[in-house]
Formats: structure tokens, sequence, C-alpha cells
């Protein structure tokens, strides 16, 4: 059995709803303790805030099944106010009808996983490397992550090397920049490198 066949199994039974709802409630809970350890008291309400409407947001909707019936239609139905109107989601559906006449079937299946050919989703792959960007970051620092991040993302969707060079020193500048501006110390990990470079 192919690499292919086994990830579309696993694919097609994994469920992205509740793991990204886990994936919020573990992050934004740890960042909630993570508030306490601040030295500015003032410094930490933002985040807190934050990471506390995420954390019990994330948490009402993985038990929203064990909620009574008004409580949980109150929170899984969506407003009105996102709702797309009718004009648009025609129109929407005219050009996603059209853009399919177009494709032969070839194509479409070849970019059915992947819009650049990859075995895998490029959604899980934005998943998996947002994830490690934030392992890294908290490992090494923001500073280094951020270089690393870019080079493998223009690797993935196949990107000229050239444009890929000048993205990597963007974001490195772009990270630099932030750190110096803001006073942050952006080039410091929890793990390694913890007294920083700079």
């Amino acid at each position: 059995m192919s690499f292919e066949t086994l990830y579309r199994r696993a694919y097609e039974r994994f469920d992205q709803e509740t793991f990204l709802l886990v994936v919020f409630a573990f992050a934004s809970g740890f960042a909630l303790i993570e508030t306490f350890r601040f030295g500015i008291s003032g410094a930490a309400r933002f985040p807190r805030l934050t990471a506390s409407v995420v954390f019990i947001g994330a948490l009402l909707l993985l038990f929203s099944s064990y909620l009574p019936e008004s409580l949980r239609t109150a929170i899984e139905e969506s407003p009105e106010v996102f709702q797309a109107d009718e004009e648009f989601e025609e129109r929407q559906s005219e050009a996603e009808k059209r853009h399919a006449e177009t494709i032969d079937e070839e194509e479409r299946e070849a970019t059915d996983i992947s819009t650049v050919g990859r075995p895998i989703h490029d959604s899980v792959f934005g998943a998996i490397i947002v994830t490690l960007y934030g392992l890294v970051g908290f490992t090494v620092g923001i500073l280094w992550a951020t270089p690393l991040f870019v080079v493998a993302y223009g690797y993935w969707f196949k990107l000229p090397r050239y444009i890929t060079a000048i993205l990597t020193v963007a974001g490195f500048a772009i990270a630099y920049g932030f750190m110096t501006v803001l006073g942050v110390p952006l080039d410091r990990g929890e793990i390694l490198l913890t007294d920083g470079v700079f």
C-alpha cells in the first residue's frame, strides 16, 4: 500500500476541527499559565485576556455536545452577520463551475491533494509548519525560526530559489526590526540560546 493511499485514508478519518480545537485549548492554556510569570502585571493583561477568551471558547466548542440545547445552539450556530449574501454565493459557484470545466481530469487528480504535487494537503503542511515554527521559536527564538520557516515554505511551494532567498532575508530583517524597535528579545529561546545572541 502506497504512502498516498495510507495518507488519504487517514485524512478522511481525521477530524480536523476537533484537532484544531484541542491545539487552541492547549496553546491558549499554556499562554495563560505563562502570563503569570510576567514581571510587569500590566503587560500581562492583554495576553491573559486573549488567552482566556480562546481557551474558554475552545473548551465550549469541544464540549458543546454536553451543554444544554439552548446554549449549544447559541455556540454552534453562525450569526447572520458572517454569512455571505446570496448574490456573492451565486457568483462564487458560477466561477467555480467555469474553473472546474477548464481543468481536465488529469490535472484535477494531480492537484487533488496539493496544488504543487506534494504527497499531503497544503493545509496539513501549513498546520505542521506553523506548529514547528512555534516550537522552534520557543526553543531557540523567533528570530532564528523565521528564516527556517520561510525556507521550508518556499521549498514546499516550489518557489524559485532567488525569491525564497529574498523572502528569507526579508523575514529575518522584519523579525530583527521588531526585536530592535520593540526591545523584545526575539533572539532568545526558552531551551537553547537562553542568553540570546545580540
